[in-house]
């Protein structure tokens, strides 16, 4: 009863202090703005003390009457700060240069260029940290946390009373519990202070049960020493951990220890932490938590260990005392697919042997239980990746390029389901050469003959088997153009440099799993597919053992070097050679052969009726032997397409098929001659190797003149004009824009009459053309218009000028010429130019030129040569096109 009567006395107590606390609050903010108060009040220390003492609904309506938030009453204006400040730890970021650690801790290895170019192992925990690492905010407090100053508690009371508290723990260790007053509990775990509010309330209040939980975490203040990046103190959350601490100060420096980290307490090492347990093993058993006062003391790594090689993770590794090969190739992840297991080399250095160098195997039991040492280098090779049961198959088969011997024979990798549409059944070739032969030998088989049943073979390990395609790409280049191409009796047996670069990467990686990477050889032709065996061949070219090569040249499908097979005759080389075209000279082939007499190289040439020697059995024939060329010559004017055209005034213009030695006059007769209408004298006959010619011609006249007309204005001769640029300029365009047309001045009526002394022999291309007859005459060039004008045999040269308008700014009336219509020129004297009816002057179809004036350049005739050019090419490109 009494106890009844004090609680409810206290109740009214708290009540009558509730209402004039709200009143005095409301008359001092009677004068602040309605609309400034949430903004502007903020309780002072001692007001929020009062409040707390409140009941929570009274709390609750106190803020809201006030206007501000509720969280501030939980530990006060100041504690409210703190919680904030809580928060606040220390984070040093830092940017790992793992090759500078590298380097440092490489002076420790017996190898120390090897090693530093290693990663030390661990190191990346550290790097590239944007924020401190932190417990997470949901992490539950563990029962043996141990409460200090700056810890919050929450309490919830149930029962009789309700209530919810947020207690700060002051500096002298005490939390005030409402209502109980204050409660000492620093140093006392979570669980003992749970037991001790538990214990309060049953011994001063009863129906009223605590519930107690962390609030608001403090920090804490270690110290870290030894070889860390950033030595002193450092703040922490008070949950951290040694790792956390770590990583928050930037962690080890260069030297320093991972796997021996002490936690020193009250002057004593209360743990040791590996970090290598959490990065390989994820094992945090020994991440000590930290407390305030804790020291983190790092020495020196003492032992370094180097790995390199086929392993998961090669790097440099710090071991602990005793540990031993087998804790190493736990720590860098066991071995690569490709590793040598037997052949592992430990480098080591001791005081009695020195630097010595053990070969061991991971298998070895006793081996690998031998205990590492500073310095130790261990290197992991990788073992032999050449394949000892494989057969490669390569070209115009569709089977895979490397398969498995097993008794295998030729039959079951070429039958109708592997052979393409394009692939040679006539030549395929078997390269047989074991690991440890010095020679290769080489099989040549017909593949139809292994489809049909007559030829087998069965094959061994490392033989190539190569299927050739009819018609594949031909273009290969470098190292294995150079091999295939060229002339075997001048090249030299050995290889080049170059040449050896190929082979050497051809055969290493042959029968090794980089076969399967190879490309596609099925569109390859037999230059690119017999490319790495003619430089294998080569190479094992000796004074004992002759290079086993032939060449084939002339008129075969695919000529070019190919090797020597076992029996190897004429009909075989011309087989692998694709065979005879069918303009082959069957009966007058050469082979030349590679001879020694008294010690002085020489060549042998031999006739070789090849009809004969392909009717012969193999036996009989002749057997071709190392850098033998042999040659098949085509039939003499073998379908040689000899084509001339006629075109305008014949009978019957076309296309004419020629033989050797036939004669313009034959070819017009078998045309049935000329039409009633031809103009002889006009005729123009052109050749394309005079086009080529004319071409030629013309490109270099314009590159001189182009070199003339830049050194011309620098020279500045006195003799000579400086040239208007504007107009050499539109001179040499010209000449570059003139089409050849390759003409030949012929005399057309005198072959006709059957003059043999004026006839020619006709060639491939040659073309004829013969315009109808026109009575006019011409007059171009650097006249006003160029016209055409009936001939009139009264009128003189200058007449025909004036017609045109005369001559403009640019003629040069002194060097005009006329360009008859048979193609020649003719320059008139100055006494015609004013005359008329002067014989054989003009002429119908005759054309006046008159030319560019080019008197001031230098070097005029050059000059006049181009105009001429221009000027003549246009009159005979003028006739053809009129046809």
């Amino acid at each position: 009863m009494r106890e009844k009567i004090t609680v409810h006395f206290k109740s009214l107590c708290l009540n009558r202090f509730f209402t004039a606390l709200v009143a005095t609050t409301l008359i001092s903010l009677s004068f602040v703005p309605q609309s400034a108060l949430a903004q502007s009040f903020s309780p002072s220390p001692q007001q929020i003390e009062q409040f707390k003492n409140l009941p929570r609904d009274q709390q609750e309506q106190l803020a809201k009457q006030m206007g501000f938030d509720l969280s501030i009453l939980r530990g006060g204006a100041q504690n409210a700060n703190s919680d904030t400040a809580s928060n606040e730890v220390d984070f040093v970021a830092r940017e790992v240069d793992t090759k500078e650690v590298a380097g440092e801790l490489a002076k420790q290895s017996n190898i120390e260029s090897a090693s530093a170019k290693l990663e030390p192992f661990g190191y990346d925990i550290f790097e590239n940290r944007q924020e401190a690492a932190k417990p997470a905010s949901n992490t539950p407090v563990p029962s043996n946390y141990v409460i200090g100053p700056g810890d919050s508690v929450k309490l919830q009371l149930f029962g009789k009373e309700s209530g919810d508290f947020e207690l700060t723990v002051n500096n002298e260790g005490n939390i005030d519990i409402p209502e109980l007053g204050p409660l000492n509990v620093a140093g006392t775990s979570f669980n003992e202070l749970k037991e001790l509010v538990k214990q309060k309330y049953e011994q001063q209040k009863i129906g009223v049960t605590p519930y107690v939980s962390m609030g608001q975490l403090r920090t804490i203040q270690i110290f870290l020493v030894g070889e860390v990046y950033q030595p002193g103190p450092l703040t922490i959350s008070g949950l951290s951990t040694i790792t956390t601490a770590l990583i928050n100060s930037g962690g080890v420096n260069n030297i320093g220890s991972l796997r021996n980290i002490e936690l020193k307490r009250n002057g004593k090492t209360v743990a040791t932490f590996d970090l290598y347990d959490l990065i390989v093993f994820g094992d945090t058993s020994n991440d000590a938590r930290l407390e305030q006062g804790d020291v983190l003391f790092v020495p020196t790594a003492q032992n370094i260990v180097s790995v390199d090689g086929e392993v998961r993770r090669p790097a440099i590794y710090e071991m602990k005392p005793g540990e031993t090969v087998s804790d190493l190739l736990e720590l860098v992840g066991g071995f690569l697919p490709r590793a040598d297991r037997n052949s592992l080399q430990l480098v080591h250095n001791s005081a009695i042997d020195g630097l010595t160098i053990k070969t061991i195997s991971s298998n070895d039991k006793a081996a690998v239980s031998q205990r590492l040492e500073n310095g130790d280098f261990l290197r992991v090779p990788a073992a032999n990746q050449e394949f000892n049961n494989a057969i490669i198959v390569n070209g115009a088969i569709n089977v895979p390029s490397i398969i498995a011997q097993n008794g295998l024979k030729l039959n079951q990798i070429i039958n109708k389901k592997t052979i393409l549409s394009n692939t040679d059944l006539s030549y395929a070739l078997v390269a047989r050469k074991g690991r440890f032969d010095k020679k290769t030998t080489v099989i040549q088989f017909r593949p139809e003959e292994v489809i049909t049943g007559q030829y087998n073979l069965e094959l061994q390990a490392f033989d190539e088997v190569l299927v050739f395609n009819r018609v594949g790409q031909d273009v290969i280049d470098g190292a294995a153009s150079d091999i295939t191409d060229g002339d075997i009796k001048a090249s030299e047996d050995d290889l080049k440099a170059g040449d050896a670069d190929f082979l050497q990467k051809i055969e290493s990686d042959r029968f090794t799993t980089k076969a399967f990477e190879s490309k596609d050889s099925r569109d390859f032709s037999r230059k690119a597919l017999l490319a790495p065996l003619i430089a294998r061949l080569k190479n094992e070219a000796s004074s004992t053992l002759p290079v086993q090569l032939a060449e084939i040249s002339g008129q075969v499908k695919f000529p070019g070097v190919y090797p020597i097979a076992e029996q190897f005759v004429v009909a075989n080389l011309i087989t692998a050679a694709g065979g005879v075209n069918e303009s082959a000279h069957l009966e007058s082939a050469e082979l030349s052969r590679v001879t020694m007499n008294d010690g002085v190289s020489g060549v042998k040439h031999q006739k070789v009726n090849l009809l004969k020697q392909l009717a012969l059995s193999k036996d009989e024939q002749i057997a071709i032997q190392s850098k033998d060329t042999f040659s098949v010559v085509r039939i003499p004017q073998w379908y040689e397409n000899n084509v001339i055209e006629l075109k305008g005034e014949v009978v019957f213009p076309g296309r004419y098929q020629v033989s050797e030695g036939e004669t313009l006059s034959n070819i017009i007769q078998r045309a049935g001659g000329l039409t009633n209408k031809a103009s002889i004298r006009g005729a123009v006959f052109s050749r394309e190797e005079l086009k080529q010619k004319e071409r030629e011609n013309i490109d270099k006249t314009v590159e001189d003149l182009r070199q003339q007309l830049a050194n011309n204005n620098l020279s500045n001769s006195q003799f000579s004009k400086t040239i208007d640029y504007q107009n050499a300029t539109d001179v040499l365009d010209d000449l570059s824009k003139v089409e050849p047309v390759g003409r030949m001045v012929i005399d057309l009526r005198r072959i006709i009459d059957g003059d043999s002394s004026a006839d020619i022999l006709v060639k491939n291309g040659d073309v004829l053309a013969i315009p109808n007859i026109t009575p006019a005459v011409s007059v171009i060039g650097e006249v006003f218009v160029s016209t055409t004008n009936m001939f009139d045999p009264a009128l003189s040269v200058n007449d025909y000028i004036d017609l045109a308008g005369g001559a403009r700014e640019y003629g040069d009336t002194s060097k005009i010429y006329i360009v008859k219509a048979n193609g020649s020129v003719k320059v008139p004297d100055s006494n015609f130019w004013f005359s008329s009816g002067q014989e054989n002057v003009l002429e119908p179809g005759d054309t006046i030129v008159v030319p560019r004036d080019v008197t001031n350049y230098d070097n005029i005739s050059l000059w006049q040569g181009v105009t001429q050019i221009i000027y003549q090419t246009a009159v005979a490109l003028a006739a053809i096109g009129s046809l």
